[in-house]
């Protein structure tokens, strides 16, 4: 697969998009006919045209893939292009209100560039020549007259040379007028041949095709005569393109796309029509409809590149493979291999292919190792018909027996995979060339060091779907020496380049083809490491001293401000402005259990595993009587209650409750109560009693004198793993509590208890309780290793939502205040450093996920503000962005 890259045709592509939306505000009212393209000739590469209207130019502004992929130099170029020539007052008449196309063509160096516009109106000679000749004062302008041609020639004068790190930036362009056309290039000899009626120019099919498929309401499209893309390809590519491209840049045919506009990626979209498709190998995916394509959640980290396949109809694909095989060099091998073994395996290969899902796909590594997957509808069914068609070599390692059986169901897509070995990971076999390759990736997989665990690949996924037949990816970042030894020298130095062009902050470029009956529906992305990413530009830092270890939390400052609490590695406590500045910074003993609170009378409430209680003031005082020494260690978060209008402070304390008052003193009558287990959670107040639950079983009701009112125990040996969840149904209290087997408990207030639903989680799950939803009650949230799933509490739970990370769940869920009482979530996974805010239907709030060490806070900071990130590095600083 060495020379199977792509991504030289879809670079070339970008840079003349960036072209194209930069000359967008010539200020049109409506589309011209696309009457220009009659006169480019046949050998024609690629052809973008744009409306050029102040709305276009108003969209990409701000779009940083523009400079990304011209480069600094030659945005200067076009700047002063578009506002001393194509703005001139005197090119303005003649050319406002239509379109301006820009096309590629071979050229003596590569690749000419060649812009074209329609005239209003017929001109006439004399007028053209008025108009070129005075254009502007920044240009000489000269004529040549050659076979009844005139060209005028552009010299930018040399006292408007712009210099840029000691390198001039002159340059001198050609224009010629046909047919009320002005046609513009670099290239004067591409200008004789646009005027040359002897050179062959597009058919009439692909012009009609063109039309039709452009989309006037679109801000660009491109069109791609296919016959042409091998050249197109050789122009910029070291080496001739290896067998995995051709199946690519052979399809003959042409393609429309119009964009879509994204600020961080780069999204083309529209059809690809097929003309003699019977010896290639990506038109018998013409014939399929679009599937759910999954394969990639299996990837490793070091993919650089990957084509998955999928084919939704098996009897038309394997029909179409058979045909497109017998075109083929080796089909009497094939044959004759396939006679053969249904001597001596009957039913082998019809029971092989009955097992195949439709999906299918090949990875080739950093290291230029290549994996093959192959989906199964079920693997367990290979277990008595293994051993005919795969050999054990040891670790649950296998290899085929005979060679061509991944070309023989798959054809070109698995070719490089002649006698593979293979393992079975879920439903999928998973193929290489070399038996190290595949104990290396299982090692990979068990540690889920995988593609999709990227952030890069997590904005990909929200961008581009995963429903095609055929899906083309490259990862630039692990593609990058591969992109530098097989793009030729002008176009490696370009990519290499990273202070004039931005080609290294794309993650990712991709091509996606859909059956479309006989076609295809195709779509092009890029995606791009934006600045105007949320993540990527904060709008103040503040510097710790150390790691974050709790926090940060938004809280009221007075009646104008509010403030931001964290706490760092050395427990001092810091109060920052919503604007970033200090307010206050003060050490305290101990490390924040169960965060912070602020109560009615704005004071902080808190305590710390060193026993200490602190409630302070918003300026970081201690209040009188405050902090107080505690004789056990805080568990949870306290609870504030008030009983006949005395305020009082209950702190769970491991098996004990302990009480104080507003100012710190203990309370007579709690200062042994004692429950059985573990208290888990924090304690809630039910009908003026406190109410906890313990992981013996058991739910225990203390009065305000701290006696015990009751307690419900619940039968057998149950262990509790979780907090209470406590629902008011029609005035009864029903509780909700979770078993380390995974059993759900539904608890009536006289005891009666039941089991509702049988939990299928894993050993170590996490149960927590909180409204996410907005509703009256609160949600039942498990984090089950890299799974997260919220439930209603009924009988049975009732699903709410589900999210699969691709690593573990780190810390405990981040609830954020939200509007109306309810809470927004928030979670971090291990590995990536991955943080995610969701919405209360379930979907990942756009801008997420990002990178961010796992303590965030999301939501408002200051009363009038809209919603900022505030999270942090390894660098110690805090970081806020807005949202």
């Amino acid at each position: 697969m060495r020379n199977t890259i792509i991504v030289s045709v879809l670079l070339f592509i970008a840079v003349v998009v960036a072209s194209v939306f930069y000359f967008g505000d010539l200020n049109r009212e409506k589309k011209e006919a696309v009457r220009p393209i009659q006169h480019l000739p046949a050998d024609t590469y690629l052809i973008t045209s744009f409306v050029n209207d102040a709305s276009t130019e108003k969209t990409f502004m701000d779009f940083e893939i523009f400079e990304a992929m011209l480069g600094k130099q030659q945005m200067d170029q076009l700047n002063h292009l578009k506002n001393h020539v194509l703005r001139s007052q005197n090119l303005d008449e003649y050319i406002n209100g239509n379109d301006v196309f820009i096309s590629l063509h071979p050229g003596k160096e590569s690749v000419s560039t060649l812009f074209s516009v329609p005239s209003q109106t017929k001109l006439k000679q004399a007028e053209v020549d008025q108009g070129m000749l005075t254009i502007s004062s920044k240009y000489k302008v000269t004529t040549q007259d050659t076979a009844g041609i005139r060209i005028y020639q552009f010299l930018k004068t040399e006292k408007d040379t712009v210099e840029r790190d000691n390198k001039l930036t002159d340059s001198i362009f050609y224009v010629s007028y046909l047919e009320n056309i002005f046609f513009a290039s670099l290239d004067k000899e591409l200008l004789f041949k646009i005027n040359d009626k002897k050179t062959p120019k597009l058919n009439e099919e692909q012009l009609t095709f063109f039309n039709e498929h452009n989309n006037r309401n679109a801000p660009f499209t491109v069109y791609l005569p296919q016959q042409n893309m091998p050249a197109f390809v050789a122009a910029f590519k070291e080496n001739r393109a290896g067998d995995f491209l051709r199946q690519f840049i052979n399809l003959k045919g042409q393609t429309v796309w119009n964009i879509n506009y994204k600020n961080d990626a780069l999204m083309l979209t529209g059809e690809s029509e097929l003309v003699d498709t019977e010896k290639e190998y990506i038109a018998l995916f013409a014939n399929q409809q679009k599937s759910t394509q999954r394969l990639y959640n299996y990837f490793p980290s070091n993919s650089m590149i990957f084509i998955e396949y999928s084919f939704s109809d098996a009897s038309t694909w394997f029909s179409d493979l058979s045909r497109w095989q017998s075109t083929q060099d080796n089909f009497k091998q094939l044959q004759g291999q396939e006679t053969q073994l249904k001597k001596e395996k009957e039913g082998m290969l019809d029971a092989f292919r009955n097992n195949l899902a439709g999906n299918f796909a090949v990875v080739e590594q950093t290291n230029s190792d290549y994996l093959g997957f192959v989906s199964l509808k079920d693997s367990t069914v290979l277990d008595s018909t293994l051993s005919d068609f795969a050999e054990s070599v040891g670790d649950s390692i296998y290899r085929f027996r005979y060679a061509n059986m991944p070309y023989r169901f798959f054809g070109d897509g698995l070719k490089a995979f002649s006698r593979p070995y293979f393992i079975l990971i879920d439903d999928l076999l998973v193929m290489a060339n070399h038996q190290s390759t595949l104990t290396e990736y299982r090692r990979k997989w068990n540690r889920r060091d995988l593609l999709v665990g990227e952030l890069g690949f997590k904005n990909y996924e929200q961008i581009q779907g995963n429903e095609a037949n055929v899906t083309f990816f490259l990862n630039s970042g692990n593609a990058k020496n591969f992109l530098q030894n097989v793009l030729n020298d002008k176009y490696s130095r370009n990519f290499r380049n990273d202070e004039e062009y931005g080609y290294q902050e794309f993650y990712s470029w991709s091509l996606q083809l859909s059956g479309n009956g006989g076609n295809f529906l195709s779509r092009f992305y890029a995606i791009y490491k934006s600045k105007n990413r949320l993540g990527e530009n904060a709008e103040w830092e503040y510097k710790l001293g150390s790691r974050l270890i709790n926090g940060p939390y938004t809280f009221e400052y007075a009646d104008t401000s509010q403030m931001i609490i964290a706490q760092e590695q050395d427990h001092t406590l810091h109060a920052i402005h919503p604007s970033g500045t200090k307010q206050w910074s003060t050490l305290i003993a101990g490390r924040l259990v169960g965060g912070i609170q602020q109560l009615k009378d704005r004071s902080l409430l808190a305590v710390t595993d060193r026993r200490r209680l602190y409630r302070m003031d918003t300026e970081g005082k201690n209040l009188s009587g405050f902090s107080t020494s505690l004789p056990a260690e805080p568990t949870g978060k306290p609870i504030v209650v008030d009983w006949d209008g005395q305020e009082r402070i209950i702190i769970p304390a491991s098996s004990r409750l302990l009480a104080y008052d507003m100012d710190g003193g203990s309370i007579t009558g709690w200062d042994n109560v004692q429950v059985e287990g573990e208290i888990h959670g924090s304690p809630q107040l039910l009908d003026n009693q406190i109410v906890v639950q313990t992981s013996y079983g058991r739910i225990y009701f203390f009065d305000a004198t701290g006696n015990e009112a009751k307690q419900i125990d619940l039968e057998g040996d149950v262990n509790f793993v979780s907090p209470l969840a406590v629902l008011n149904r029609d005035n009864r209290y029903i509780f909700y509590a979770v078993d380390d087997a995974g059993q759900v408990h539904e608890i009536q207030g006289d005891g009666t208890t039941k089991v509702v639903t049988e939990g299928t989680w894993r050993s170590g799950f996490k149960v927590y309780v909180e409204n996410i939803q907005g509703n009256s009650t609160p949600e039942m949230l498990i984090t089950d290793g890299n799974v997260l799933q919220v439930y209603e509490l009924a009988d049975p739970l009732r699903p709410v939502f589900d999210y699969t990370f691709s690593q573990n769940i780190a810390d405990e869920p981040l609830f954020f205040p939200a509007p109306g009482g309810m809470k927004q979530l928030g979670i971090a996974v291990q590995g990536n450093n991955l943080i995610y805010v969701f919405n209360s239907d379930g979907g990942v709030l756009e801008g997420f996920p990002l990178e961010a060490q796992p303590l965030f806070y999301y939501g408002k900071i200051n009363y009038n503000t809209g919603n900022y990130l505030i999270s942090t590095k390894r660098d110690f600083k805090l970081y806020a962005y807005r949202h």
